[in-house]
């Protein structure tokens, strides 16, 4: 029996570690990491969540997912990231009457937030993290839409098609056509895994997507996915640690900036500069950033989390 075959997919073990990995890598790198060796390039964590996003959102789509499923479909993802995002915003405004006594928001963008529409308008969004979460609902309304085409005999040669597009079509803003290979990858995985594509089929389109990706989105971002990629096919072992932060991973992204580095910048403006203090507001910053995603984890994403699995198709 294949993996396609079974009634309840099985959990993914290597997904914890991509989702801990990148996580933790944005985090450290808005938490002061830019100034680090290695930390510096922490921000790749993002593409690897795109093409575990690629993934993942397919496999969780049942095998007779249809366009009369839409509705359900989409309500589930809604009720799953919405929320705990709509908190976060939340929390973010309030961070800002506190730190700052003059502090006046721009309501007309804070209200763009809630559809994603600052990443075609260009205005900035409250935290540097939410720009991606917009390309991910862009993902979200793809896949609704185009999963019955994809898993088609045929489907899989859209995939380095659409990868194409951005250098035929200029598209302003933080959308999915300009990130599109990474999430390709994932796809492809997927059909590779659910034994809708073989091997030889999936590595021909996997090449072709990363020549492009290499191109549209440079060497580095394509190596970061291909990253991801390696880590879906290793045979990991369950830990713990990995469990926890994989638990908190969405958590620990939506609310770093604003409690970590609001922390980090206080204790930079009341603290010597020298290399000591600069390191225990680094390691303060982020531990405190854990603890508070693990609260929020429990308070508000898990909730939703639960809430979402009580919708079924």
């Amino acid at each position: 029996m294949t993996l396609a075959d079974s009634k309840t997919k099985p959990h993914i073990q290597q997904v914890d570690y991509i989702r801990a990995i990148a996580s933790l890598a944005v985090a450290l790198f808005h938490l002061g990491g830019k100034s680090l060796p290695g930390l510096r390039y922490g921000w790749l964590g993002v593409q690897m969540f795109f093409l575990l996003s690629g993934f993942i959102i397919c496999w969780a789509i049942p095998e007779n997912y249809s366009w009369a499923l839409f509705p359900k479909y989409i309500l589930k993802r809604i009720s799953r990231i919405e929320p705990p995002y709509i908190a976060s915003i939340v929390l973010t405004i309030l961070a800002g009457y506190v730190l700052n006594a003059n502090y006046r928001p721009d309501i007309n963008n804070i209200l763009t937030h809630f559809a994603y529409i600052n990443n075609f308008t260009g205005r900035p969004y409250l935290s540097p993290v939410y720009w991606t979460l917009g390309v991910e609902f862009q993902y979200y309304l793809f896949i609704g839409l185009f999963f019955p085409v994809i898993i088609k005999k045929w489907g899989a040669i859209f995939l380095p098609v659409i990868c194409l597009l951005p250098l035929f079509v200029s598209v302003p803003g933080s959308t999915l056509l300009n990130v599109f290979p990474f999430f390709a990858l994932g796809i492809l995985y997927y059909l590779y895994l659910t034994c809708k594509k073989g091997l030889i089929e999936v590595l021909i389109y996997g090449i072709a997507v990363t020549v492009i990706g290499i191109y549209t989105a440079g060497w580095m971002p394509m190596l970061a996915g291909l990253l991801a990629m390696a880590l879906l096919t290793m045979p990991l072992r369950r830990y713990p640690v990995v469990s926890f932060f994989s638990k908190i991973s969405f958590s620990l992204y939506l609310t770093h900036d604003v409690v970590g580095s609001s922390l980090v910048a206080f204790m930079g403006m009341h603290l010597p500069k020298t290399l000591a203090f600069k390191a225990l507001e680094f390691l303060t910053g982020i531990v405190v950033s854990i603890c508070f995603a693990y609260l929020f984890y429990r308070l508000v994403e898990l909730p939703c989390l639960r809430l979402s699995k009580k919708i079924r198709y």
